[in-house]
């Protein structure tokens, strides 16, 4: 289960829609800072918060990912 839900977080997919969906949410709120309500906008705040701890996930996973060290342990050479 942890795997499938591993595979879902960092596919190509979600990530490239999380990245159009922090892009714009970033966008409507420098564009409409002004005729924006403060419900509106803490709504688009807590989701671009949302957004960077996703990316902050993806990217701790990816340097962890990338440290060098197999993920098992040692395999035996046999005789």
């Amino acid at each position: 289960m942890m795997e499938f839900v591993l595979n879902v977080l960092l596919s190509y997919v979600t990530l490239a829609a999380a990245g159009v969906s922090f892009a714009l949410i970033l966008a409507v709120l420098l564009i409409k800072k002004g005729s924006l309500t403060p419900r509106d906008k803490r709504v688009l705040l807590v989701l671009l918060g949302v957004l960077a701890l996703y990316f902050v996930f993806v990217f701790a996973v990816s340097a962890g990912a990338a440290s060098g060290h197999p993920g098992g342990g040692p395999l035996p050479t046999g005789p």
